[in-house]
């Protein structure tokens, strides 16, 4: 487990790297392109390790029916929705910076590496692959608290080039937020039988959400943020003793 999650690291910041000295200015010619090819490094390393299955392959049996499982991958748009009426209703513009956004390719670029690429890239290792390794020892809450702080420190070099950092704060608010995804995250996982489709199309959509809201105004951003918090958490504390999975309807 250990040479696979150094693989994955391995790989992705091997990429990265040279956006981290680019930004300090050893080098600002670097094309920033290279940060799309950080989102291979998990992908990779699930499919150079060895598995019991197929790399978006389901595991099991859904506890979902085919509308939770719709109204779950649209939480991230509903948490949108909610943030923008929450700004707009404070008098921030809400459609022309995502019209003026919008009209630069720079950005649909942006937007696509770091959601298509991203979403799709990370979940067959974190979700896919070392996430039922983990649940094979401990709890899926246990699991998922050793999972997130891998996770959070694979995003590290993210931070000398590509987030905005303000000190020690940024650095816990981004590992509370990760901590929430990472146990909605184990949820769906479980839920739909260990469906790595299922919970890569989330991360695929959230992170289109937090790229668009990014556009409109920081406050946006940290609503969607907080909501995502209390789904997360809320989950971990009313499905964590049942395996963070849904109810069977025999149940």
């Amino acid at each position: 487990m250990v040479r696979f999650i150094a693989l994955a690291f391995g790989i992705t910041w091997l990429f990265v790297m040279p956006l981290v000295f680019a930004k300090a200015g050893f080098d600002p010619a670097i094309p920033p392109w290279l940060h799309g090819l950080g989102a291979f490094g998990p992908i990779l390393a699930a499919y150079w390790s060895p598995r019991d299955h197929g790399i978006f392959e389901t595991r099991g049996r859904s506890g979902m029916t085919l509308s939770w499982i719709a109204v779950s991958l649209a939480t991230p748009v509903l948490f949108a929705l909610v943030s923008l009426a929450a700004v707009a209703m404070s008098r921030v513009p809400v459609v022309h910076p995502l019209l003026s956004a919008g009209s630069h390719a720079a950005w649909w670029l942006d937007l696509t590496v770091g959601s298509v690429l991203y979403g799709i890239g990370e979940e067959p290792e974190w979700r896919g692959w070392l996430l039922p390794r983990l649940q094979q020892r401990h709890t899926p809450v246990g699991a998922t608290l050793l999972l997130a702080p891998i996770w959070a420190a694979w995003h590290a070099p993210f931070f000398f080039y590509r987030f905005d950092f303000a000190g020690l704060g940024t650095v816990v608010g981004f590992f509370v937020g990760l901590l929430a995804r990472a146990f909605w995250l184990t949820f769906l996982f479980n839920s739909t039988g260990g469906s790595v489709r299922v919970v890569a199309g989330w991360h695929v959509i959230w992170n289109v959400a937090n790229i668009a809201l990014a556009a409109v105004s920081p406050t946006a951003v940290a609503i969607l943020n907080a909501l995502m918090m209390v789904l997360g958490f809320g989950v971990a504390v009313v499905f964590g003793r049942h395996g963070l999975r849904v109810w069977e309807r025999a149940n």
